[in-house]
């Protein structure tokens, strides 16, 4: 603690409050559901879970290092969603130490404070801070191999050689699009290569292909299953071709967090506002300042989103989260172009963007709507006022998994997603690893006195006022009584001789 910076010390203190702010209250949604339900099984049951595919795609789109994580994380600290949550704090919290040091390696100590600073307050970063997902692992895993690399190519010392590969290893088996940050940083180093033509630049690009198939070898138990995984995205998943408005929002959502929040529509011009704003200024600074390390780290940004985007053209893929050590470094390069203008055009660029990140971040901490929802009220309120007879049934999985985790003993059910919807992503192998079985209506309404139905707001609006397991229960119950629940619908159908 004595050889950290005061500065340094502050900024993750901040960094740590506004991670752990409203940690607890904000409810569980499905994703982080899932991850608990499926962590808390045996490793085997896990592994079986991902590695099954179901009509040549894999049975799950992710590699198992987090859950395999999670799962040791759970044993120690418990499965309450302050316990979980804390998993990514952690990981959130060392990378904004990571940056502070990377940015200080490949600058220094003013530009490495501004990065850390802005990392530690940006929407993107708390978001999925505050998440039981793999997305904080990734990021950390990724700048955790880029420190190492920068250290390596600094000192040319074989640990460092040796930490990169490993953490690169990591990152790679926390998501499948880790390839695409680490695919950038070799492109970059050949270009490096070519533009100096130097036996230094060259045994660097040397060095670096080795350590990237040392990598490689480390990842490949797994790499055989990433085209049946990337199958499983394009065959099964809402993942839709991306178009410039996808390159746009990217930097929206890097910026301002805009796939966790629905922004209020008057808030919406501030942050397109400021998202124009943060990219002009970074390449108005690197057009000015012509630093030839801040242009590589903006290489870093931009090819792994042009590669996936790219990919995305032939089998979508292109998730913005996942991108996430990318943003990383598209804020540690704010910092840098900050921490290079004048003292008055700094106050005036800084106070812009702290209304609108303050803003942003008052939207993100209140916001508990789809598909997130007040989970255990609902089952509160279910439990008080159930017959032994009644059967309680989900529209969908997506409230059915947040709503078993908070109360596992209420007898719950879901039904099952259309099959090959863009819905249709829970495949069997899963759900056989979970322990958990999707139904169909008249199977689980067999012989029911009474139906409890909870559904979305949204699939409600969606189907137009009719949609089907309304309907289907319709003709079969009468609708007797409908209560709200945030974005939650809770409908009671009865028999007629109830």
């Amino acid at each position: 603690m004595k050889r950290i910076p005061g500065a340094a010390l502050g900024i993750l203190i901040l960094a740590a409050v506004l991670r752990l702010f409203n940690l607890n209250g904000r409810p569980l949604w499905y994703d982080e559901a899932f991850a608990i339900l499926y962590a808390e099984r045996s490793l085997s049951a896990i592994l079986s879970g991902t590695l099954s595919q179901v009509a040549g795609a894999a049975a799950d789109v992710h590699p198992v290092a987090y859950y395999f994580t999670l799962h040791v994380w759970m044993r120690l600290f418990g499965q309450t969603p302050l316990a979980v949550r804390m998993l990514s704090v952690c990981y959130s919290l060392a990378t904004v130490a990571l940056v502070y040091r990377l940015m200080g390696d490949l600058f220094d100590a003013k530009t490495a404070r501004w990065a850390a600073l802005i990392l530690a307050v940006a929407p993107f970063q708390i978001a999925y801070a505050q998440e039981t997902r793999m997305y904080a692992m990734l990021g950390f895993w990724s700048a955790a191999a880029l420190a190492a690399y920068v250290r390596a190519w600094r000192t040319g010392r074989p640990a460092a050689w040796g930490a990169f590969i490993i953490c690169g290893a990591l990152a790679l088996y926390s998501h499948n699009l880790a390839f695409a940050f680490f695919a950038a940083l070799g492109l970059v180093v050949l270009l490096n290569w070519a533009l100096q033509r130097t036996r230094q630049a060259g045994l660097l690009a040397l060095r670096t292909a080795l350590a990237g198939l040392a990598m490689a070898v480390l990842f490949a138990p797994w790499l055989a299953r990433v085209p049946a995984q990337l199958g499983k995205i394009s065959q099964a998943y809402w993942v839709p071709r991306p178009g410039p408005l996808e390159l746009a929002q990217t930097a929206l959502v890097f910026a301002f967090d805009f796939e966790n929040a629905a922004m209020p529509r008057p808030l919406t011009p501030a942050a397109l506002f400021g998202a124009l704003l943060i990219l002009a200024l970074i390449v108005w600074q690197g057009a000015r300042r012509r630093a030839r390390r801040a242009g590589w780290l903006a290489l870093l940004v931009i090819i792994p989103v042009a590669l996936v985007f790219v990919i995305s053209q032939w089998r979508p893929v292109y998730i913005i989260r996942g991108l996430l050590p990318a943003a990383t470094l598209y804020l540690a390069l704010l910092g840098w172009a900050l921490a290079g203008m004048p003292r008055p055009a700094r106050a005036l660029f800084g106070a812009t963007l702290a209304l609108i990140l303050g803003a942003t971040l008052v939207v993100y901490y209140g916001y508990a709507g789809f598909p997130r929802g007040p989970y255990t009220e609902l089952n509160a309120f279910i439990r008080a006022h159930r017959a032994p007879s009644d059967v309680i049934v989900h529209s969908n999985k997506l409230s059915f998994f947040p709503a078993h985790v908070y109360d596992r003993d209420l007898a719950q059910t879901f039904l099952a997603d259309p099959a090959g919807a863009g819905s249709d992503t829970l495949a069997l192998p899963t759900q056989q690893a979970l322990g958990l079985f999707a139904t169909d209506l008249q199977t689980a309404t067999a012989g029911a006195p009474r139906v409890w139905l909870i559904i979305f707001r949204q699939a409600l609006e969606e189907a137009g006022g009719a949609h089907p397991h309304v309907e289907w229960l319709a003709t079969r119950f009468r609708l007797t009584q409908s209560w709200v629940f945030g974005d939650l619908r809770l409908l009671l159908f009865e028999g007629a001789g109830s």
